[in-house]
């Protein structure tokens, strides 16, 4: 996936949630409240919406057959994830907002999973603080 279909789906996400009233205002916060950082890996334990569950040591164990809400696609995207950070490629950074000292994942679940099967200590993420 692309920079422009991250930032897409991040925008959806948010407004489906009901962070934003509209794609526009949504899009705003995206362009101009945003601050790239490194997020540790631990932090995910306490963020919202997102299951410590899935900090396995392999994507099938991190969605097991019966708690795969993409299918086959969260084994890929992770494994997808896995190769990038194994070739030193950068992997797209994830979304959040952080709103009353709150993190709300908005997208990069996969990401976050290949991280941490991969050993790393942070994740970089792009947090919009509202």
């Amino acid at each position: 996936m692309d920079y422009i279909s991250e930032l897409q789906d991040s925008i959806d996400t948010s407004v489906d949630m009901k962070l934003f009233k509209t794609r526009k205002d949504s899009s705003l916060a995206h362009i101009f409240k945003s601050e790239l950082v490194k997020i540790p890996l631990s932090k995910f334990k306490e963020v919202d919406n997102f299951d410590p569950v899935r900090l396995q040591k392999s994507a099938v164990k991190a969605y097991p057959l019966n708690d795969r809400p993409r299918g086959i696609h969260d084994i890929s995207s992770v494994k997808f994830n896995q190769k990038q950070i194994q070739q030193k490629k950068d992997i797209l950074p994830i979304w959040m907002i952080k709103r009353n000292k709150k993190y709300t994942l908005l997208d990069g679940a996969h990401r976050i999973v290949a991280s941490y099967i991969e050993d790393k200590r942070y994740i970089n993420a792009y947090v919009i603080n509202i």
